[in-house]
């Protein structure tokens, strides 16, 4: 099937979240987990986003039933979507380890394929803290990580100690791990295991600033944030 026009991203995100939901779960969401998986705080917004999907012919509704969306067509473009939502799956701790790991997720965020590259094992881990924000990682945002124990020396990493996990800089002396900390103003100090205590979780690929979504168009950054240029 030809769609009559092209998606924008965030049409492209919407759709995607559709599709991966109604594949995981055998059914299609509601508005109110359309909404909370999209993090979008305006019902609104999400009937906005049905409505512009359904006036390019990629979904179609029965507007009587709670779950009443469905995928129209093979709903199967040859060109891969711009976006890949990635499942959030725990909390980090930046500046100590008082952040629970977590083996399950609730939330997805939607990135540019372009972060990721071919990697394919991919998740989201929300920052706690501001140790590492001389990396660019402040607190409350979403570090992208390629889920690997393969690492390099001043990687900066995902590290699980005990039940917590942490977001620090790798280096590694014998058999001794040394996490540390990147903020300069001298109240942070290294976390230093033996390699049996800690496990690598994953390498960090890129960061998301935490965002407060307003409409389908605006984000709202933190006051500190400079886009990249």
């Amino acid at each position: 099937m030809n769609r009559p026009e092209s998606l924008t991203p965030v049409q492209e995100a919407t759709l995607s979240f559709i599709r991966n939901y109604i594949a995981a779960n055998k059914q299609s969401p509601t508005i109110t987990e359309l909404g909370a998986g999209l993090k979008l705080k305006s019902l609104r917004s999400v009937t906005q986003r049905i409505e512009s999907l359904e006036r390019k012919g990629c979904i179609a509704r029965d507007r009587f039933r709670r779950r009443g969306i469905r995928l129209v067509g093979s709903d199967s473009p040859s060109a891969p979507s711009p976006t890949l939502l990635v499942p959030v799956i725990a909390s980090a701790g930046c500046d100590a380890m008082d952040v629970y790991a977590q083996d399950e997720f609730g939330e997805f965020i939607a990135v540019d394929r372009r972060i990721v590259g071919a990697r394919t094992n991919i998740a989201a881990v929300k920052a706690v803290g501001d140790s590492m924000q001389d990396a660019g990682i402040h607190n409350g945002d979403y570090v992208i990580v390629e889920v690997t124990e393969h690492v390099e020396q001043g990687d900066r990493v995902v590290a699980i100690i005990g039940n917590m996990a942490v977001i620090k800089q790798y280096q590694k002396v014998d058999d001794v791990v040394f996490l540390h900390p990147q903020n300069k103003d001298g109240s942070y100090y290294p976390i230093v295991v033996k390699q049996e205590d800690s496990k690598i979780f994953g390498k960090v690929v890129s960061v998301i600033p935490g965002t407060d979504w307003i409409d389908d168009i605006k984000i709202e950054y933190y006051p500190d944030y400079q886009p990249k240029r």
